[in-house]
Order: C-alpha cells, then sequence, then structure tokens
C-alpha cells in the first residue's frame, strides 16, 4: 500500500495559506502606493487675483474631484463671515494650454469647511495644470488655511476598511501556515533520532 508523503502535504499547505493569506493585503498596499490619489494640493491665498498650479499628473483611468479646503487653526473649517462667498471660474489644461476641463463657482462659505467645484476624468499620465480666476476677495480668520486640492474618487474609507479586513485575514489565514510551518520545521530535526530509538 502506497504512504501518502504527508509532510511534503503539510508543507505545501503551510505554504498555500501563507499565500492567500498575504496576497489581498499585499496588493491593496501596492495599490495604495503605486498611485497618487491626490495629485494636486495648493496654497490658495484667496485674494482677488488669477492663480494657476505647478505642473500635475494624474495616474488612474478614472474621475478626479476638485475641491477647496477651509481650515482654521483647530481644523473646524472657516466661513464664518455670513457674508462671505467663494466667487470664482476655474480651468484645468494641458502642457500646451489645450482646454481639459473648466467651470464657475459662486457659494456661500457660512461653517464651510469644503465646497466641491466639480469633477473631471482626464487620460492617465497627462500634464495638466489648474488655473482659478478668483473674482473677489474672502474674509478669512486668522491662521486659516486654504487649499486647493484634485483628489481621487476612490474612496478612503473603503480603503481602510479594505485594509482592515485584509489585514485580519492575513493574520488568520497566513498566520495559521505560518504556525503550520514553523511546527513541521521543528519537528524535522526530531525525526531521526525517534527512527533511531525505535531500531
Amino acid at each position: 500500500m502506497k504512504k501518502w508523503p504527508w509532510r511534503r502535504i503539510l508543507i505545501a499547505l503551510a505554504l498555500l495559506l501563507i499565500v492567500v493569506g498575504v496576497t489581498p493585503l499585499a496588493l491593496l498596499l501596492w495599490f495604495g502606493y503605486t498611485h497618487n490619489f491626490r495629485p494636486l494640493s495648493m496654497s490658495v491665498p484667496l485674494k482677488q487675483g488669477k492663480y494657476a498650479s505647478a505642473i500635475f499628473r494624474t495616474d488612474l483611468d478614472e474621475p478626479y474631484m476638485i475641491q477647496v479646503e477651509f481650515a482654521d487653526s483647530s481644523h473646524r473649517g472657516i466661513g464664518l463671515n455670513p457674508d462671505a462667498f467663494l466667487d470664482l471660474d476655474w480651468k484645468i489644461v494641458d502642457a500646451n494650454g489645450i482646454m481639459i476641463q473648466q467651470g464657475t463657482q459662486n457659494t456661500r462659505l457660512s461653517w464651510a469647511n469644503e465646497v466641491n467645484l466639480g469633477e473631471y476624468h482626464p487620460k492617465r499620465g497627462v500634464a495638466q495644470r489648474f488655473i482659478v480666476n478668483l473674482h473677489r476677495d474672502i474674509v478669512e480668520p486668522q491662521g486659516s488655511d486654504v487649499t486647493l486640492e484634485v483628489n481621487s474618487t476612490e474612496d478612503p474609507e473603503g480603503m481602510a476598511i479594505g485594509y482592515y479586513m485584509f489585514r485580519w485575514w492575513a493574520i488568520v489565514v497566513a498566520g495559521s501556515g505560518a504556525i503550520l510551518a514553523a511546527v513541521l520545521l521543528i519537528r524535522r530535526p526530531a525525526a531521526p533520532e525517534r527512527r533511531a530509538k525505535t531500531q
């Protein structure tokens, strides 16, 4: 009767568990580290005038959100003046000045900490520049921080939940494989000694 090579089968099972356990987390981390989910973040003085960003590139084939973020020194949001408005027009052009997307915004800023200017779907890897024209000053509290951002629509909360779930999956599945492999490695040197005693 043929004897099953149980040791080899168990080693293969341990390696399979490690690979299956680690792969989803590794792919998620690779996706997060190899892509730029915020290709543009520029400070805006919010004084009347025209401002242009440096050249930036998007590396995902998906829509991107255009936002203005407001934060005071406590990061609670600004726009406490009831007469404060965000009054502007904007455009995104490529390196040759050809229009990619444009829009306008006239929004009251009462207690606002984020204003969405729009969404666009650029070609991956295209060199771009953001140009914003502010039509009026905005009265902002002392110490406020105002930035214009282009963000991926990839859900950061979804990424965080995925990381949490895949981390536990790696701990349980890959951890089981690692424990099994360690047990097999520890038991291996003792096998010849046991055989010698039985003879």
